[in-house]
């Protein structure tokens, strides 16, 4: 049904010298996830079609590109064929559509717009980033969807006003001997995770101390806002720079290096490098770590482009459909509108059946071996199912 092949034939699967060990142990986890997904309350076509986009985005990593051997046309091949029929069922879009957005990107300009064919490197991660932005969009969804699922259930435990799950991702702070944008995220995200813990465990907590006037020595910690400022403080942040080169097409990692220098030369938390260096170092509260310039401008960037957007919100799927238009908050409030709108609907069929029900009573008053009207005819029409309907 989901066109599934060997794991070792996917390359997504296929980075780290794939090995699976115990395919009994795996079956029976299988069997678990189900029965999990049963007990939040998805149905079975709800899991066919979470199936169905798992086996995409394994498909899309099967995408292959070449380059036109001859003729004039520029531009890339893409394949094989077969890859390409698949994905165009799972994700329920239209061939000829899919094969243009995995090769080409519409650009829009003052005047015109501009269908420009994509180079081997930016096809290959247009593919990568539908297949993440995919993956991305159905993890959310089910985090949702589990949500809402335990609002429901609050009779489960009576302690807990509300039931909810989410999920909390603490990373270790990481220097490498090469360390790039990946790194410099997961520092920063560190950076933030320091300070909260300072606020909290020492300056607010020594605040409270002193305005008890409870006896106690003051510890002093590093205060590392200043780290912070120099990664995110609008608009000379290390981050908004980045975003700034990302968008001029003919900036580099050295023009992106230049203007990191140009900006923070004075900051005590950004220090240089020798000049022939294509790198920078920042003074994280836990130490210096270097940061390597290549590949930030082309992994900051956003590949899921509006023409992917546009195929996948095209789909002939509702569900592909709602993942990728998906806002948590739209998706709760018609979940409750939805519900009202059935709680109507079943209200006006009761109103209907009651009214039926009272008219072939009334009809069989005259009739043989009747003994007057039933009890809520002689009480009128004024019952508060009759009135709606």
């Amino acid at each position: 049904e989901f066109q599934l092949k060997q794991p070792e034939d996917y390359f997504y699967l296929n980075q780290h010298n794939l090995k699976i060990e115990d395919g009994e142990d795996l079956k029976h986890d299988f069997e678990r996830l189900k029965q999990a997904m049963e007990m939040v309350g998805f149905l079975p076509a709800t899991k066919k079609q979470i199936f169905s986009v798992l086996s995409a985005i394994l498909y899309l990593g099967n995408v292959t590109y070449k380059k036109r051997a001859t003729g004039r046309d520029e531009g890339l091949e893409v394949g094989p064929p077969e890859v390409l029929d698949t994905l165009s069922q799972l994700l329920k879009v239209k061939r000829e559509i899919l094969v243009e957005v995995l090769t080409k990107r519409k650009t829009v300009t003052a005047n015109d717009k501009l269908i420009l064919p994509y180079s081997l490197s930016e096809a290959i991660t247009a593919r990568d980033s539908m297949a993440k932005s995919l993956y991305s969009a159905l993890f959310d969804w089910i985090v949702l969807r589990i949500n809402h699922a335990l609002l429901n259930k609050k009779d489960m435990e009576e302690s807990v006003s509300c039931l909810s799950i989410g999920v909390l991702d603490i990373f270790g702070f990481e220097d490498f001997e090469r360390n790039s944008f990946e790194q410099f995220c997961i520092n920063y995200a560190n950076e933030q995770l320091q300070y909260y813990f300072n606020q909290h465990i020492f300056k607010l907590e020594q605040e409270e101390y002193q305005s008890e006037g409870i006896s106690w020595h003051n510890i002093d910690y590093t205060d590392n806002v200043g780290c912070i400022h120099l990664i995110s403080k609008k608009p000379t942040g290390l981050f908004y720079l980045l975003d700034e080169e990302s968008n001029f097409p003919h900036a580099t990692s050295q023009t992106l290096l230049a203007k990191f220098k140009q900006q923070h030369e004075d900051n005590r938390y950004f220090l240089g490098t020798p000049v022939m260096e294509p790198a920078f170092i920042i003074q994280h509260f836990a130490g210096k770590v270097k940061y390597q310039i290549k590949d930030f401008r082309e992994k900051n960037m956003d590949y899921m482009r509006p023409d992917i957007v546009a195929l996948l919100r095209g789909s002939d799927s509702s569900y592909v459909r709602e993942l990728i238009g998906m806002d948590p908050v739209a998706v709760f409030r018609w979940a409750v509108l939805r519900a009202a709108i059935r709680a109507m609907a079943v209200l006006r069929e009761a109103g209907r059946l009651r009214a039926e029900r009272a008219e072939k009573a009334a009809a069989g008053m005259g009739s043989p071996g009747t003994h007057g009207p039933p009890a809520e005819l002689q009480r009128g029409t004024s019952t508060p199912s009759e009135k709606l309907y």
